[in-house]
């Protein structure tokens, strides 16, 4: 056979047998003809074929994430050979689009999942198709959907800003970030895992007066999963000028018991603090409070008690208390 056929092509690239070539072609042009008149014919035969459809799914809830879905159905069609053949070659990756509004989506009492009959499908399969045709099946019978809850929460913004002042400056009350906090939305299983969004690190030095400044937050996740209230926030450095001052205020001696009088010595003490020059006057010895608190239990084998500071007022920063122990004694 193959002696035959390499003889045949040796005598068709022969230039002197030009009558063996032209009878070549000629047969060739009628084997091509016959089996293009085969293929017509069984063309419009019918037959029995699986074609595979990719499935679009549209309008998902807003309030749900779709992860993963049963991306294609197998459709059994028997139709003409000719429109079968058409269907597989030029058109099988056209897709149907399923509104999950519309659809009658179900939760699986065994998965963790939702799931669709296909034969709610079977219309739109159908006229997915501009011929005759009859749809023998359709599979698998349920498409999976893994829908993953849209949560929102409110994360605290943290600052990671580096700040010092010149002697005698300080900040005033606080950082102050504006917004403080902020809602970030996404899957559940992502938003649980915050806690607080961190804003760039940034250092300011030598501070003498407030200041101002927009600081971009460091977003932890960045896909198009996940969005942000605000991606960068305000932050207000109050910085006042302070200086030290001192006030004698008297301990008072307590007890639980109310039958014991408690005196001290010294009976007064001495509370070193820092203001801002601008709440200087406002400092007031009613503001405070200092006691000595004796304890029948733990204290009556003890000859000196802590002072305490049990009040003093929000502006100021204490820095020393001379003494911080007292000497006391018990009068019934």
């Amino acid at each position: 056979m193959k002696s035959t056929l390499t003889g045949l092509i040796s005598r068709a690239r022969n230039p002197r047998d030009k009558d063996f070539r032209n009878h070549l072609y000629i047969f060739l042009i009628c084997v091509g003809i016959s089996l293009f008149i085969w293929f017509l014919i069984k063309m419009s035969d019918e037959y029995v074929a699986d074609i595979n459809i990719p499935i679009d799914f549209q309008n998902i809830p807003k309030d749900m994430q779709l992860n993963d879905a049963d991306g294609h159905i197998t459709a059994r069609l028997r139709a003409k050979g000719g429109d079968l053949f058409s269907v597989k070659v030029f058109s099988s990756s056209k897709a149907i689009r399923v509104n999950l509004k519309a659809a009658d989506l179900k939760k699986s009492r065994y998965f963790d999942k939702y799931y669709i009959l296909t034969s709610q499908l079977r219309n739109q399969v159908s006229n997915r198709f501009n011929f005759d045709h009859n749809i023998l099946l359709l599979y698998p019978d349920t498409l999976f959907l893994d829908f993953e809850e849209i949560i929102t929460r409110t994360i605290p913004v943290q600052s990671r800003l580096e700040i010092s002042c010149k002697p005698q400056y300080q900040i005033y009350d606080s950082l102050r970030l504006i917004p403080s906090e902020i809602m970030v939305s996404g899957p559940s299983t992502i938003i649980d895992t915050l806690s607080f969004i961190f804003t760039e690190a940034k250092s300011f030095t030598d501070l003498d007066r407030s200041t101002e400044t927009a600081i971009s937050l460091i977003l932890p996740f960045t896909d198009d999963k996940i969005s942000y209230s605000e991606t960068v926030v305000k932050a207000l450095i109050d910085i006042e000028e302070f200086t030290e001052s001192t006030i004698e205020l008297p301990i008072h001696g307590l007890s639980d018991d109310t039958g014991i009088r408690i005196r001290t010595f010294p009976e007064n003490v001495h509370i070193t603090y820092q203001v801002a020059l601008k709440d200087y006057n406002l400092v007031q010895a009613d503001m405070f409070f200092m006691s000595a608190f004796y304890d029948p239990e733990k204290d009556k084998e003890k000859n000196f008690l802590k002072v305490r500071m049990d009040k003093s007022p929000d502006f100021i920063r204490i820095t020393r208390l001379n003494p911080e122990k007292v000497e006391f004694i018990l009068q019934k």
